[in-house]
């Protein structure tokens, strides 16, 4: 992963025009998920959808993939992409697959608040009886 992050003191092999728009619109919506919690709802229901609505469009050589047993995203390469873009292609589709892990995350997250304040509204009632 550091490859696409930058981490490692080495450059992208995503076009860095593209690396630089990615980047953008992924912070706004990873901004607006962490401070409203309906964005969040609605991210994590059909982040493909919601992602494109805010600039982040999938390469067309590039497949989003959801599996059903493990309710996760990943994407992968076609075989019909060009050998020279190969490498940058996979940059890209690691790219996508980390940010939709980190969307499943949320979806998660939220799973837990509203788990835990039905639980304790549950609880609040049968104690005073």
């Amino acid at each position: 992963m550091s490859e696409i992050l930058g981490s490692s003191g080495t450059s992208s092999p995503i076009n860095p025009i593209r690396k630089k728009a990615l980047a953008e619109n992924w912070q706004i919506v990873a901004a607006k998920a962490v401070t409203d919690d309906e964005f969040k709802k609605v991210l994590a229901a059909n982040p493909i959808k919601i992602l494109e609505e805010h600039g982040l469009t999938v390469s067309p050589e590039i497949k989003i993939i959801f599996d059903e047993t493990n309710q996760e995203y990943s994407a992968i390469v076609t075989t019909d992409a060009s050998e020279e873009m190969k490498e940058e292609l996979k940059a890209e589709a690691k790219w996508w697959t980390w940010r939709l892990k980190m969307i499943k995350e949320f979806g998660q997250e939220l799973d837990r608040q509203v788990g835990t304040v039905a639980g304790f509204d549950e609880g609040c009632g049968n104690e005073l009886s």
